[in-house]
Order: C-alpha cells, then sequence, then structure tokens
C-alpha cells in the first residue's frame, strides 16, 4: 500500500529531524558553531515539511508564508555551514545568496497575494530550488578540490541528486506532465521524495565525515606545530645554555688576558715599585737605627734615654711601615685574579691607586698629574678589571706624552657624575693619533708600540662593554688624545 503524499510529507520531516538531531547530538563533544547551524538549519527544515504537510489545518496563506520562508532557511543554514568547513564563508558569497533568497521568498509571497495559480507558485518553488541545491553540488566540490575525500564526493553526491531530481518535476510542470496539487499522487512527486529521502541522508553522512576529517587534521596540525615549537624551545634552551657558556669562556678571557697584559706590563712598572717601597724601606731602617744607637748610648752612660726622640722615631717607623704595607696592598690589588665579581666601588680611590703606582714614572719623566673628581664618584663593578682599564689608559697617556717631546707634559684626569652614568676622562697633550689609525685603535693585536702587544685597548673596550658602559676616545693630531670611559651608576646588586 502506497501512503499519501501528506504522509510523506510528515515522514521526510521526520527523517529530516533524526538526522540533524543525532548529529548535533553526535558531536556535541566537539562544541562547534558549525555543527549547531547545521543541526538547526535542518530542524527548520523539519519543520517546513512538517508545514506542508498540515494543509486543511493551516490555510493556504499560512502554509506558502512558513513552508517557504523555513525551507528557505533551513537550506541556506547548512549552505553556509558547508562554505564555512575550512575557511569562513566569504562576505560576497553570503550577500549573494541572501539576496537571491530574499527575492526568492519575496516573489513566491507576491504571487501567493496576488491570486496566482497553485502551479504557478510550485513552479517557482521547484524552479529556485532546482537552481539552489546545485550549491551543494558546488560545496562538495570545493572541498574535495583541497581534500578529496567520502564526504566530499557523498556532498557533491547529494547535490546532484536534489538538482536532478528537482529539475525532473520543474520540467514535469513546465510540460503538463507533473502533478499541480501539493499532495496529489504522481511519479514525479515519488522521484522528488526518493531524492529527498537519498539526498539528506547523504548530506549528512558526507557533513559529518567532512567536519570530522578536518577536526582531525586540524588536531594533527596542532599537535605537528606544538612538536614543532616544543623542538624550537629546546633548541632555543639549547643555543641559550651554548651561550651562556661562551659568555663564561669570555669572562674567562677576559680575566686571563687582564692578568696577562698587567703581567706584560710588569716590568715597566718595577722601577716604581722598587722606588715606592725603597724609600719607606730606607727610612725604616735608618730610624731603627738611631733607636739602636740612642739605646746604646743611654745604657753606656748608665742614663734615661730621650723619651721623646724616641717616640718621634717610633712613630715614623710606623708612619714609613704604613706607607711600604700600602704599596704593598695597591700591587697586591692590582695583581689579583679578577672573579667577575660585582660590588660597589670608590671610583675615584681606584683611579688614584692607579695613579700611585705610576707616580714615579710620572716624576721620572716630569710629567705633572691633575686630577678633579665630582663628588660621590661610585659606581658598581669589577674592581680589578676596572683598575686593568684606568691602568691602561694611564700608559698609553704616558706613553703618548713621552713620544712627542712636548716642552710641558700634562697627563689630566676628571671624572664626572650625572643622573645614570659617571664618565672619566683620561687626557694627554701628545702628538695625537694619526687619522689613518683611528680606526684600528680598539682592534685586536693592532699596536703602534714597538713592545706593545695590541691587547690593552681591545681589553679595555671589552671590559667596559662588558659593565654596560662604552670607551670611546677624541684625538687631534698635535693636540693630544682624550679617551672617555662612561659606566652606568647602578647598583645592580641591589636589583638582583
Amino acid at each position: 500500500m502506497i501512503p499519501d503524499v501528506q504522509t510523506i510529507f510528515w515522514m521526510d520531516a521526520f527523517l529530516y529531524l533524526m538526522l540533524h538531531a543525532a548529529i548535533w547530538y553526535g558531536l556535541a563533544r566537539f562544541r562547534s558553531r558549525l555543527v549547531s547551524l547545521w543541526s538547526l538549519s535542518g530542524i527548520f527544515s523539519a519543520l517546513s515539511l512538517c508545514v506542508f504537510g498540515s494543509r486543511g489545518v493551516l490555510s493556504d496563506d499560512m502554509v506558502v508564508v512558513l513552508g517557504m520562508l523555513l525551507m528557505t532557511l533551513g537550506n541556506w543554514g547548512r549552505q553556509i555551514a558547508l562554505r564555512s568547513l575550512g575557511d569562513a564563508a566569504s562576505a560576497q558569497w553570503m550577500w549573494t545568496h541572501g539576496l537571491l533568497n530574499l527575492a526568492f521568498v519575496s516573489l513566491t509571497y507576491a504571487l501567493q497575494f496576488s491570486g496566482a495559480s497553485v502551479e504557478v507558485v510550485m513552479l517557482v518553488f521547484y524552479g529556485y530550488f532546482t537552481l539552489n541545491c546545485f550549491e551543494y553540488f558546488l560545496s562538495g566540490q570545493r572541498i574535495g578540490v583541497e581534500h578529496d575525500t567520502i564526504g566530499a564526493t557523498s556532498v557533491k553526491a547529494a547535490g546532484g541528486v536534489l538538482t536532478v531530481t528537482l529539475g525532473i518535476k520543474t520540467i514535469a510542470l513546465l510540460t503538463g506532465y507533473g502533478a499541480t496539487d501539493l499532495y496529489e499522487v504522481s511519479w514525479d512527486q515519488f522521484i522528488v521524495f526518493a531524492g529527498q529521502f537519498v539526498a539528506i541522508s547523504m548530506l549528512n553522512v558526507g557533513f559529518m565525515q567532512i567536519f570530522i576529517d578536518q577536526t582531525h587534521r586540524a588536531r594533527l596540525l596542532a599537535e605537528q606545530q606544538l612538536a614543532r615549537e616544543q623542538e624550537r624551545a629546546a633548541l632555543f634552551q639549547q643555543h641559550s645554555d651554548d651561550l651562556g657558556v661562551l659568555l663564561r669562556e669570555r669572562e674567562e678571557i677576559l680575566r686571563q688576558l687582564t692578568l696577562s697584559n698587567k703581567s706584560a706590563g710588569m716590568g715597566a712598572l718595577v722601577a716604581s715599585f722598587a722606588h715606592e717601597l725603597n724609600q719607606p724601606l730606607t727610612a725604616t731602617m735608618l730610624h731603627a737605627e738611631l733607636v739602636q744607637t740612642k739605646l746604646s748610648a743611654a745604657m753606656d752612660q748608665n742614663s734615661q734615654p730621650d723619651l721623646n726622640t724616641l717616640k718621634t722615631v717610633a712613630d715614623a717607623i710606623v708612619k714609613n711601615t704604613q706607607r711600604s704595607g700600602d704599596i704593598i696592598r695597591k700591587l697586591r690589588n692590582l695583581f689579583r685574579m679578577s672573579k667577575g665579581e660585582y660590588a660597589r666601588i670608590d671610583f675615584e680611590r681606584l683611579v688614584m691607586d692607579v695613579a700611585d703606582l705610576v707616580s714615579f714614572k710620572l716624576l721620572e719623566c716630569e710629567i705633572r698629574l691633575s686630577t678633579e673628581f665630582a663628588e660621590n664618584f661610585r659606581l658598581t663593578g669589577d674592581a680589578t678589571q676596572l683598575q686593568q682599564v684606568v691602568l691602561n689608559l694611564m700608559n698609553n697617556a704616558i706613553d703618548a706624552i713621552l713620544e712627542s717631546h712636548v716642552r710641558h707634559p700634562h697627563l689630566s684626569i676628571r671624572g664626572q657624575v650625572f643622573e645614570d652614568h659617571l664618565e672619566l676622562h683620561v687626557q694627554d697633550n701628545g702628538k695625537g693619533i694619526d687619522p689613518e689609525r683611528q680606526d684600528d685603535v680598539f682592534s685586536l693585536f693592532k699596536t703602534t708600540k714597538s713592545e706593545g702587544m695590541g691587547v690593552g685597548l681591545w681589553l679595555s673596550k671589552s671590559i667596559i662593554e662588558s659593565h654596560g658602559g662604552k670607551l670611546t676616545f677624541k684625538s687631534e693630531p698635535g693636540q693630544g688624545t682624550v679617551f672617555t670611559l662612561r659606566l652606568p651608576t647602578i647598583d645592580y646588586t641591589l636589583l638582583a
């Protein structure tokens, strides 16, 4: 027994409802808006079929108004969902199809309420959806180009079935061989319903397969991206560790070069150290001999020694001994092995200690030294390394002055304090640096001195840069050279 067409409408509506509800429930774990849009659109289509199957219960006008609107919205929603799989539907596509759907609904309503025949309204309905459902075929073809899957083939086939079956119905109406009543039992009606049953099943299966396939690919892509990020992070960590090792090796090289540079210049300082130590030691010896003489004379004469004289001599011995100890301390500090430890430094005292070490050379060469320091001339840094920088700059200035044979040799040292940094200027009135050699001043192993290593200024610049500072110079031939040492005054030990 063949069911009547009205019953088939309800059966078709039930199929729409069950398939779309099953997809919504089955894919709920993905929390996808596309799944919700697809399922809600299918439910709209199911409701439209319920309306079409309710003629007699609802008025003809109500059937046309609600049925056409719900069917149009249902189709448009599913087409948007398919278009958005992978990439969002373009604004141009949305506007074009939206306006076409609006034009179709408006035309249908105009025909219905202008008294047009049911045959005309049905012809417009089937003709429009024949063209409209071809969009499913195009969507399946587009998805198949990107990823040729069973789902894309299923959607494309469903679009073809809908287009062909609805097209047959449209041609049947145009030629007069089709049923002109909504519930009339005829061959073309059953072709349409058969196509609906087959196509809607294929559409839902195709959508679900495409969605799951794209979700799986997206998850794999995310996992691969995560693996690449982890690999890059591990590589970055390895590079960071390697850089740390290189920086530690660099610091060790700087310390070793500092010590080597000091040792290389030891010969030039030997005379200064010997002279500086010889004076207090000789004075101590003379004062000690004087004490012995006074004590022996007092014992021979069986009289009391002159205590005031002995106290004066003892004070002189203490003073000379302290002077000798001070020289040894400065010498020990100069040749102490740096551990790369930063501490708060009285930079003025450090500079003056270095000046004291080269004082004999200055005196011997009749070079006048003038110093001027601003208050609170302090910073945070490695005292041993900074001492080496100051020593290099002073020795270079002395050598430049000696080479120039100026009448009034003069070495000037000035210290200035600014808001966030301090500057030390070491200026000589020597012959200056030749312009063609100025580019190589801080180059390693390049020197104009016959006994130089070409390390001093390069090492000094490296030390200052490792302290976050800058070492520059200005020189005019025949007018001398001034080296400017700029260092930050921030106490990094307080920030650690």
